[in-house]
């Protein structure tokens, strides 16, 4: 199980500029699933290493 800790850094982390949510906001649903699956593949790595 991942510490508490770990996601009080990813949400640290996880900040987005006016200009960043905008883009986020025209992105389709299958776009933004393939960022989220990519971003939780790079934390598994660095949890695990």
């Amino acid at each position: 199980m991942v510490e508490l800790n770990t996601y009080s850094k990813i949400n640290e982390e996880i900040k987005f500029t006016e200009d960043e949510t905008v883009e986020l906001l025209k992105l389709s649903e299958k776009e933004i699933l393939v960022l989220i699956l990519s971003e939780l593949k790079k934390i598994s790595e660095n949890t695990h290493n």
